[in-house]
């Protein structure tokens, strides 16, 4: 993979787990169980892509958000089973992220068709 390659990956992936922050901010909020900050791993199994990547979302009203400041098209949601479903896409570059949380933690598996790499991924709510 090359370098802009590897750029792009991460922050896919960095937004891989984030819907837009103006998009958790909308409508009524509800206080679900699985909203708070996560701590998100994320493993490559398959492919050529970064072995792993590190960063913190932000979970509000089933809508997943970057702590940081990646901008990134996304849609779907967590929802109320904790049932992780999401897409995402930068600059070309797709990813699907499928998964599970309870009780303050999850994980599950991600895939880009684009970039042709795969793998896991792994969450823990800090607050």
């Amino acid at each position: 993979m090359t370098p802009a390659g590897y750029s792009g990956l991460a922050a896919l992936l960095m937004g891989a787990a984030a819907i837009s922050a103006a998009h958790a901010q909308s409508g009524p909020t509800v206080r679900l169980n699985h909203d708070g900050i996560y701590a998100v791993n994320i493993v490559t199994r398959q492919g050529s892509c970064d072995r792993s990547y590190h960063w913190m979302i932000v979970v509000s009203g089933g809508r997943v958000s970057s702590a940081g400041d990646t901008l990134m098209e996304a849609s779907g949601q967590i929802s109320r089973r904790g049932i992780v479903r999401l897409a995402f896409q930068r600059f070309g570059e797709v990813a699907t992220v499928t998964g599970k949380l309870a009780k303050g933690s999850g994980s599950g598996t991600w895939s880009s068709p684009t970039m042709l790499c795969a793998g896991s991924w792994r969450a823990t709510r800090q607050g």
